[in-house]
């Protein structure tokens, strides 16, 4: 759940940036179909973001705590 903090907002970006781009160089094209393009470009972007923020499967493990440390003398 965590990558959806960053999945959410990167989607609302890329549908801001879409009607904008859009709505500027192609005024011709109808509302319905820039809203339809939109939507579409922000799932796309949403499902790559999903499976590009996975967990770092290489993380270093949390250090030893407790008796397991050596102590210097």
């Amino acid at each position: 759940m965590k990558r959806f903090k960053f999945i959410i907002p990167i989607m609302i970006v890329v549908v801001v940036l879409a009607m904008w781009y859009i709505n500027k160089e192609y005024p011709e094209v109808p509302m319905s179909s820039r809203i339809m393009i939109s939507i579409g470009g922000s799932i796309l972007s949403g499902i790559i973001s999903f499976f590009l923020l996975k967990k770092d499967t290489y993380e270093i493990d949390p250090k030893p705590a407790g008796q397991n440390q050596k102590k210097r003398p």
